[in-house]
């Protein structure tokens, strides 16, 4: 069979290699916005991150500042009301109230001239609002906690958390 050129078929044939080069332009500008796009996401990603480890830290801050002021309210401002706690001696917390107790009573005794330094040592993210915490703090003795974090209405706060000791080496 025959094929019949019409002008309109040339005309078109003509055009069409100009149609392939402007849709490769713009494809290759699509791909570039997409590309443009991602990396973008990825650095907002990186600084929000990088914006909640930094209140995740001051969280840790108060902590220890009252820990070594011996202000327990400041101290268990850090912790969600439901707080659950296993201590060095295996010994199950749960509450806010029950922590506070405890530490209240740790501080007018034993603990009266106790003052703690500390390291984050990691934090990880298992969710955008979820982390754990891993904190090496030192006083009298070593101690490594491990915390879990979740931030509730713009708030980072301690959920559960459990500490070991260790002995320290001296050299």
């Amino acid at each position: 069979m025959a094929r019949r050129t019409t002008p309109h078929t040339n005309s078109v044939m003509a055009v069409t290699p100009w149609i392939s080069r402007r849709l490769g332009a713009l494809g290759c500008c699509f791909t570039l916005l997409c590309a443009s796009t991602a990396t973008a996401q990825v650095v907002a990603s990186a600084k929000s991150t990088a914006g909640e480890e930094q209140a995740i830290r001051m969280v840790f801050a108060r902590f220890y500042d009252g820990w070594n002021e011996h202000d327990v309210d400041k101290m268990v401002f850090v912790y969600a009301d439901d707080v659950d706690h296993v201590n060095v001696f295996a010994e199950w917390h749960k509450g806010k109230a029950a922590i506070g107790d405890d530490l209240r009573q740790h501080h007018d005794g034993p603990g009266r001239n106790s003052r703690k330094t500390y390291t984050i040592e990691k934090i990880r993210f298992v969710r955008p609002h979820v982390v754990v915490v891993h904190v090496r703090s030192l006083s009298a003795v070593g101690n490594l906690g491990t915390y879990v974090m979740a931030k509730h209405t713009g708030e980072w706060r301690t959920v559960s958390f459990t500490n070991v000791e260790y002995k320290l080496t001296r050299p």
